[in-house]
């Protein structure tokens, strides 16, 4: 079972974006554009194992949606690492205050938002291969303790009915 991510973000590029890069990290991504609906998340569904929470989004800001997040009692010991495109060192201070378990700037980039998640979860499990994409070796001789089939040593001259 893949390890699932709620991402809260309004602007749909970077949504988009953060969710393609999650997935290709091996993550179950689930998302919400809004205060509004990640509300909603938050009552419905099974908590995930991290959320990424952008500050400044429609309807219930970043910070309100943190404080409903530690007030839950199913979700309050999930890690969430709060976006921002500000570097406003107030802003960072009360996030990290109210709950946050880190905070970023976007423009930071995607490499630092893959450390920060690798710093507050183990690493996905990634999906077994599909049974068309696994990769199965034909046993060797040497896999076989040294003993070579029949239809080999007939190959080679080492079976019966060969004379010397």
């Amino acid at each position: 079972m893949k390890t699932t991510v709620l991402v809260v973000e309004d602007e749909q590029d970077t949504a988009e974006l953060l969710k393609c890069v999650l997935e290709r990290e091996g993550f179950l991504v689930v998302s919400a554009k809004d205060g509004r609906q990640a509300t909603t998340l938050i009552e419905t569904i099974r908590p995930p194992s991290l959320i990424v929470l952008d500050m400044v989004i429609p309807y219930v800001s970043g910070f309100e949606l943190l404080r409903v997040i530690r007030r839950h009692p199913d979700w309050q010991t999930i890690p969430v690492i709060m976006l921002s495109a500000d570097h406003y060192e107030p802003d960072i201070q009360q996030a990290l205050r109210e709950g946050a378990t880190t905070y970023l700037v976007k423009q930071s980039g995607l490499h630092n938002l893959i450390q920060a998640i690798a710093q507050v979860l183990p690493p996905p499990v990634p999906a077994a291969p599909a049974l068309d994409q696994a990769v199965i070796k034909p046993a060797t001789p040497a896999a076989r303790n040294g003993r070579a089939s029949v239809r080999h040593r007939r190959r080679n001259g080492q079976g019966k009915g060969k004379a010397a």
